[in-house]
């Protein structure tokens, strides 16, 4: 059935009445011109006018013709061929493997079905693709290194036609051995599909044959983090089928090397067996950890003989403890300028306001501490403490005990000078006050209140903490390289050097040096005792006369070194980052963090940082990093990868016209041998996604039925179709093709 209707929606008949009323009013208004024409010319010119109102009004009102067609539409079947690493197995009898079984079969119902039924292919591991029918299949490889069923049936949903029509299938067929190990669980796909999905089981049940026999590392246990040069532990998951009894070795490798071993015999109990390894990482940075057993000969399948975790290998982080007597400059130095700034650092500051009333400041999350701590389990979380001018009153010995304990154990004390602190705050025969590098002296000591800058010694001007800024003091065979530091003003005087002690820096007295900076080894950790309480003045000096400062790498190179870590700070802009992890999960968000230090090596939350990522697919992308809580000049941020594979990370931070760059983060999303861990078919999986869609679920040596009773019957589609009676750039050209010839006809004819 034919209709003509207009795009603007009047009607024909008025579309029609315009066109008849335009042309009968032109014909009136040349009426008596025409009279002193011969009959033919005014026909024509009648004739030329006519058509271009016409043209005129077909462009205005636009008429579209309309109409019904009835075609007949063959059904669709979707095929999903499963193209995992797990498909290249052989389990059965005659030795071909599980994907040539599926290829040989559904070259089969190709043949039996193309002159029915409109057919597609789609291939699917850890994404799925369209298929140019089975023509593609000899070139096709089971070597996909993850599965996602819930991808594959996602996919076949949103299939086109070659007119980019949606495919509305009659029947979608997977045929896969169901181990699903990447993307979203299948099960929550099933619930949107409106087309049944008949799935067709390849593979066997391994473990219900007596004559398999396999050893399989089930599953590995490894710390995402481990910390350099202490005991770490990774653990073995070995299960063995129809070995019992078998002795076998288990090998512990680091990139590859082997670093450990040990012997194991497998039991006959249903379940995995653990296997623990104990050593300590000494090089840091990512490693890749892999539990190793040798096949047996009797083994079929040797891939999931191997399990390999990736750990990021780091030094521990330093907590510092500060706890200061009075709200003094030195305080608001230490803490505002140095532990608030210095990125690698988490710290938790008491400043003693009233008596045993502190105020604390701390970018340590979650830390309930608001007054010194009395036990160990709160002094163990500390790697470094500063005590500034707090009297010895205010620690109890058993507390101070404590804190000695900690240090015998590896952590690190500094004790500042004050009027409150060292010999004048009563420290002398403490337990704090034994373990100082110096001989401190009664109450009655005394201050030193002459302005000077301290002097080096020889094992102060190679000593780690003046590295890179020895040359701003002077020491005893020369002046200060770098001129300009501002003096202190003044320090807590004490009576010298203890045995075993090293004196780093001294004020030149009448009566000889005295002891400025001395540091000593006890037990597994170190103490220092600094008697100056003015180094604010390093800091706020050359920074307003825009001059370089010795202040944040000085006290940074002191905790440091407090720790055990001999490391030098960083005195200019630059950008370190990192993950969490090394190894994720598919589906598991990769959390990236950055750490971004200003012109004079100051953690600066004021950059536009950002991670430029590249994954498998090739296809870059890119994350904007915030800034976090915590230590000054951290960001962080995270993306979610969306197939296994190795992803490259570089980040890239903005401060003003400076850009600064990281090398690339390697990340691997997806185990190593992920599609050999379990190799079982699994027909439950596969029966769930059947049941769920109202398809059926069959082994593929019982599939023959299944492509039988699809429905061959093809259907009636009616087709709405519309045709537009117009054609703007046409009737244009006509239009100006017809108004010349009027103009020169009227001229010749000699009319208006």
């Amino acid at each position: 059935m034919f209709n003509i209707s207009l795009e603007h929606g009047y009607g024909l008949s008025t579309m029609l009445a315009v066109a008849a009323a335009a042309i009968l009013l032109s014909g009136a208004f040349y009426y008596r011109a025409f009279g002193m024409l011969k009959p033919r010319q005014w026909q024509t010119l009648l004739a030329l006018r006519a058509a271009a109102i016409v043209l005129i009004v077909l462009l205005l009102f636009r008429p579209v013709l309309s109409y019904h067609k009835d075609l007949k539409q063959r059904p669709a079947v979707v095929f999903l061929l499963d193209t995992s690493s797990s498909m290249s197995i052989a389990d059965d009898a005659t030795g071909v493997t599980r994907f040539n079984q599926a290829r040989l079969q559904l070259e089969k119902w190709w043949e039996k079905l193309k002159d029915d039924f409109d057919l597609y292919l789609i291939e699917f591991s850890e994404r799925a693709r369209p298929l140019d029918g089975v023509k593609s299949l000899p070139g096709l490889t089971p070597d996909g290194k993850a599965t996602s069923l819930s991808r594959a049936l996602v996919f076949s949903t949103r299939l086109r036609d070659d007119k980019d029509q949606p495919v509305r299938a009659e029947a979608i067929i997977m045929l896969s051995d169901g181990i699903h190990n990447s993307a979203r669980n299948p099960l929550e796909s099933t619930g949107r599909m409106r087309t049944p999905v008949h799935t067709v089981g390849v593979g066997a049940s391994l473990r219900s044959d007596v004559s398999y026999r396999d050893i399989q590392v089930a599953g590995i246990e490894c710390p995402d983090r481990l910390m350099l040069n202490n005991m770490a532990r990774i653990t073995a998951s070995v299960e063995g089928i129809g070995l019992a009894g078998r002795v076998v070795r288990v090998i512990l490798e680091e990139d590859q090397q082997q670093i450990d071993q040990t012997e194991l015999t497998l039991d006959q109990v249903e379940g995995a067996q653990e296997v623990t390894f104990d050593f300590r990482p000494t090089v840091k940075g990512r490693h890749s950890y892999t539990v190793r057993i040798p096949p047996a000969t009797e083994e079929k399948i040797e891939e999931n003989n191997q399990r390999s975790a990736a750990a990021l290998v780091v030094e521990p982080g330093i907590r510092v403890l500060y706890i200061e007597g009075t709200i003094r400059a030195e305080y608001g130095a230490l803490v505002q300028r140095f532990l608030a700034k210095d990125p690698d650092l988490e710290f938790c500051a008491l400043v003693q306001t009233r008596p045993n009333v502190f105020l604390r400041r701390s970018n340590i999350a979650d830390l309930q501490l608001d007054a010194i701590p009395a036990d160990a389990e709160q002094i163990d979380k500390f790697d470094v403490f500063i005590i500034g001018d707090l009297d010895a009153s205010y620690i109890r010995p058993a507390q101070q005990e404590l804190f000695v304990k900690r240090i015998r154990g590896g952590a690190g004390l500094v004790m500042l000078g004050g009027y409150h602190s060292l010999g004048p705050g009563g420290y002398t025969g403490t337990p704090l006050g034994k373990v100082l590098p110096v001989r401190l002296g009664g109450r009655e000591v005394g201050q030193i209140t002459d302005h000077f800058l301290p002097v080096l010694t020889p094992d102060g001007a190679r000593h780690p903490i003046f590295a890179n800024i020895s040359g701003f003091f002077p020491t005893e065979q020369r002046e200060a390289k770098i001129t300009g530091l501002p003096p202190l003003d003044g320090c807590t005087r004490v009576e010298g050097a203890r045995p075993g002690a090293t004196v780093l820096a001294t004020f030149a007295g009448e009566s000889g040096p005295v002891p400025v900076l001395a540091v000593q080894p006890v037990g597994k950790g170190r103490t220092a005792v600094f008697c100056g309480d003015t180094t604010r003045k390093w800091q706020q000096g050359p920074r307003a006369l825009d001059q370089q400062s010795p202040f944040l790498r000085f006290w940074g190179q002191m905790v440091r070194w407090l720790a055990g870590r001999d490391v030098a700070v960083e005195a200019g802009a630059g950008i370190v980052a990192g993950t969490n992890k090394a190894h994720y999960e598919p589906e598991e968000p990769v959390r990236i963090s950055a750490v971004v230090r200003g012109t004079e090596g100051e953690g600066t939350g004021n950059a536009k940082v950002e991670a430029k990522i590249r994954g498998p697919a090739g296809r870059p992308d890119k994350v904007t990093l915030s800034v976090a809580p915590g230590p000054g000049g951290h960001y962080s941020g995270e993306f979610l990868p969306e197939v296994p594979g190795g992803y490259e990370i570089v980040v890239e931070a903005r401060l003003g016209e400076l850009i600064l760059s990281t090398d690339k983060i390697a990340v691997e999303v997806g185990r190593p041998n992920m599609e050999f861990e379990r190799l079982d078919l699994d027909e439950k999986l596969l029966g769930r996604i059947a049941a769920d869609t109202g398809g059926r679920y069959v082994h593929i040596t019982t599939a023959e039925s299944l492509i039988d009773q699809l429905d061959r019957t093809q259907r009636k589609k009616r087709l709405y179709l519309e045709k537009p009676l117009y054609w703007p750039p046409l009737f244009w050209l006509l239009f100006v093709a017809v108004l010349p010839p009027e103009w020169i006809l009227r001229r010749k004819y000699q009319l208006r």
